[in-house]
């Protein structure tokens, strides 16, 4: 079979990462509308378990994806034949998610603290879902109107419905099984419309998808170390039945929103950032680099001085915060949102996947020990004080490898 004739590249310019910038915003938002009718409707023990869920259901997720929503940007931007890229992510992805979906539903029901560990489980698998969406394929090909309507959309439609039912009928189980098929009907519509309509070769699928695994095991593996490293903290002080585990799952939720949103902000700057090469591509890894230093004294400031007195008001009574344990989850935020365009904007983009394994390691090995004993210590605030200093950490090992290419070596 002849092969496809090339697909007309798409300009990345920057209205493109403004587009997809505010396409990634509305993503990382709708889990925060819906999140005061959740708690509501779950109350602080109900709402731990959907916490434990997520942070299960995250981690999946990224085994799941397998390195695409770092690499595939990159990829899809690069490739003369972008739908072939989807479509070896399509196979590789739905592999994973077969052996990686029972999986995660018996951790979830471990770490679970109901007796019934149905809320636990099924929020695993409804966030162990998001790891199919395609947002980095719009990202690669400069597309937000396919981020907007297969992922921004959807997701802010089911977070809504699901919370919104889960209050009016009294069964927080409701919530989870929403997001679960509405998102699993949102992959499969997208991947036959994008992927699957059009002539192809399925043995060039299969091959391509064969190659994906041997090529980005690397940075799959550093997806999900950077992952865990993020999600291990509730899903930790769960297993090991702390008392913090519960005060802690609120901080927990809306600090990993942040993450969220920071992904899904500085994914869109990986195909502007990969589109170019030489003193033009430097010039954008910089400005990108800027501009996210910028975005983490904001997000920082805004997490320290705002969710001590937000929090109750936003998500009811029983779910306040300090003051110390918000500035050390500001702290972290800031870090994080500087780590992430170090890492995906400079080092991966640079060739330099083996500094960023590296790096990620460092968080991965330090947080669990951190966390734990920092809630040992001084409870919630201790253990948010142990993601803060992880998050440091690893800011400092990404800058050691991505100052050389920042200053053009």
């Amino acid at each position: 079979m002849t092969s496809p004739a090339p697909e007309a590249p798409r300009p990345h310019r920057a209205r493109s990462v403004a587009l997809l910038t505010a396409v990634s915003a509305l993503s990382a938002i709708s889990p925060l509308i819906a999140l005061p009718l959740i708690t509501r409707a779950a109350g602080p023990t109900g709402f731990a378990e959907i916490a434990i869920g997520q942070a299960l259901g995250t981690l999946a997720a990224t085994i799941i994806t397998f390195g695409w929503a770092v690499r595939g940007p990159v990829e899809a931007a690069r490739s003369n034949h972008p739908s072939r890229v989807f479509r070896a992510s399509i196979l590789v992805r739905g592999a994973n998610s077969v052996v990686v979906l029972p999986l995660v539903a018996l951790v979830a029901a471990i770490a679970s603290h109901a007796d019934d560990h149905a809320l636990a489980v099924v929020s695993a698998l409804a966030f162990s879902l998001q790891g199919l969406s395609l947002s980095w394929y719009a990202v690669g090909i400069g597309r937000p109107l396919l981020s907007l309507v297969f992922d921004a959309l959807p997701r802010i439609v089911l977070n809504l419905a699901g919370a919104l039912a889960a209050l009016l009928t009294g069964i927080p189980l409701v919530y989870p099984l929403v997001l679960l098929v509405g998102t699993l009907a949102a992959f499969l519509t997208s991947t036959w419309l994008i992927g699957l309509r059009e002539q192809f070769s399925a043995r060039a699928a299969l091959t391509d998808a064969g190659n994906a695994y041997r090529r980005g095991w690397r940075t799959a593996l550093s997806a999900g170390l950077l992952t865990f490293s993020e999600t291990a903290p509730l899903s930790a002080l769960g297993v090991a039945t702390s008392p913090a585990a519960v005060g802690f799952a609120p901080f927990d939720r809306v600090l990993k929103y942040g993450y969220i949103g920071v992904y899904m902000v500085t994914g869109s700057f990986q195909g502007w950032v990969a589109s170019a090469d030489g003193a033009a591509g430097l010039r954008r890894m910089r400005r990108a680099v800027g501009v996210h230093a910028l975005l983490a004294l904001g997000l920082g400031g805004a997490f320290a001085l705002v969710v001590p007195w937000a929090t109750p008001i936003a998500l009811g009574p029983g779910f306040e915060l300090s003051a110390p344990t918000a500035l050390f989850g500001g702290v972290a935020l800031a870090a994080m949102t500087l780590a992430t365009a170090l890492g995906m904007c400079v080092v991966l983009p640079s060739g330099r996947d083996g500094a960023y394994l590296a790096s990620v390691c460092v968080g991965a090995v330090l947080i669990v020990p951190a966390v734990l004993i920092g809630a040992a210590a001084a409870g919630v605030a201790g253990a948010a004080a142990g993601v803060a200093t992880v998050q440091l950490a690893s800011l400092a090992a990404l800058s050691v490898a991505a100052t050389p290419v920042l200053r053009g070596r």
